[in-house]
């Protein structure tokens, strides 16, 4: 009860430290080990820990949007230890990350594989572990799910594979999935717009991912990608100007 009282204080400190969130984004997508933020302080990703810190900072970036209906401990299913630093990745028989908003659920999926392996590691697994929170939300509360797939390079077969979003259970049954890929500096673009607007609100991720999802169906996966980053791209500006 204690550590769990300590990771929700953590969790409401998260909305004031956003520009250490940004930060520790940066490292993962430039692949450097160390920065020195303004206050002087040093933050470092050990680059063998490099996928535990990327599922890492997406939790601490949901956290600091500050809407969860479910815990924090609740929304990560990787490990932290007393400092809350991770401690290895998510184990694979699930998400890594599981959002649960009033009324709409985020699953995250992340990975540091950006080559035409993407697909083959991540296109089965991903689409099973949304297509399962699908299964058990629209059972408990009827929320839509939404799978948010970032990686630092989306490579086209993995995107087709969430265009097309089907997913067969084993009694044949089709399911629709809502499975977005975006890269990590789309991310943090927009989380950081977010916060420097001043109108962090999880709708408008909500909104964006409906937009984008919204372009699936007459786009193949090259295109769908480019339209993303328009999308993006004018959603950070309306948030900025």
């Amino acid at each position: 009860m204690l550590s769990e009282r300590n990771e929700e204080e953590y969790a409401t400190r998260q909305a004031v430290e956003w520009e250490e969130i940004v930060a520790y984004m940066e490292l993962i997508i430039t692949r450097r080990g160390k920065k020195i933020l303004p206050n002087g302080e040093e933050i470092e990703v050990p680059p063998t820990e490099a996928p535990a810190y990327f599922e890492w900072v997406l939790w601490r970036a949901f956290l600091a949007i500050n809407s969860l209906a479910n815990k924090p401990y609740e929304a990560r299913r990787f490990k932290i230890d007393q400092d809350f630093l991770p401690v290895g990745t998510a184990p694979g028989n699930g998400p890594d990350l599981i959002f649960e908003f009033h009324d709409f659920v985020i699953v995250v999926e992340v990975t540091l594989t950006d080559n035409s392996r993407q697909e083959a590691a991540e296109g089965e697994p991903v689409r099973r572990h949304v297509a399962d929170l699908v299964s058990h939300y629209g059972a408990q509360s009827g929320k839509p799910v939404y799978g948010l797939f970032i990686a630092n390079r989306i490579d086209s077969n993995t995107a087709e594979t969430f265009r097309i979003g089907v997913w067969f259970t084993r009694t044949d049954d089709k399911m629709r999935l809502d499975i977005i890929p975006v890269t990590l500096v789309q991310f943090k673009d927009f989380f950081e717009a977010l916060f420097r607007s001043g109108r962090v609100e999880v709708g408008l991720i909500r909104e964006m991912l409906d937009l984008c999802g919204g372009l699936r169906p007459a786009h193949e996966a090259p295109a769908w990608k480019h339209e993303i980053q328009q999308v993006f791209n004018h959603r950070i500006a309306v948030l900025l100007n």
